[in-house]
């Protein structure tokens, strides 16, 4: 189930994603919670270049699904990322099915036409995510050392 993202989801949310195996797998922009919660704030504003909701499962909190660099003008697209951080959780599917709900809000919400999306090559569950949702590998590049993909998927009308 997708829920509102509220103050308290980013301070558990940050918590909970300082584990070693979650930072090996996915890219954190955010250095710090004071950064994290600053970023939370500038998504609430009307112009916001950012959307995001959390995902429930059995009633508990286990992660975060959000769009950023919403561009409704020029590019038409947004970049999605998603994160479960229980990662008992991991393989079963809520991922991809919070996934699915989310990338048609999106294109419901905003003005564009493809959300793209990027992973850790050595990151294989979101790989089969996106893939599962209708995302197509786009690129495979080299940063900061780092094998990742790039995939995208564009509005079915």
């Amino acid at each position: 189930m997708l829920k509102t993202r509220m103050k308290d989801h980013v301070k558990i949310f940050w918590e909970r994603t300082q584990d070693e195996e979650i930072k090996k797998l996915f890219p954190f922009s955010t250095k710090s919670l004071e950064e994290a919660l600053i970023l939370f704030e500038e998504s609430l504003t009307e112009d916001a270049l950012s959307y995001g909701k959390v995902i429930y499962f059995e009633g508990r909190y286990v992660g975060d699904i959000w769009c950023y660099s919403i561009d409704e003008s020029n590019e038409k697209m947004c970049m999605l990322s998603i994160v479960i951080f229980e990662k008992k959780l991991w393989g079963k599917g809520i991922g991809t099915e919070a996934a699915k709900a989310f990338v048609k809000e999106v294109f419901n919400k905003f003005d564009i036409e493809k959300i793209g999306a990027f992973t850790y090559s050595n990151n294989y569950g979101s790989i089969g995510l996106l893939e599962k949702v209708g995302f197509v590998k786009v690129d495979t590049f080299v940063e900061d050392g780092i094998e990742s993909k790039y995939f995208e998927i564009r509005h079915r009308i």
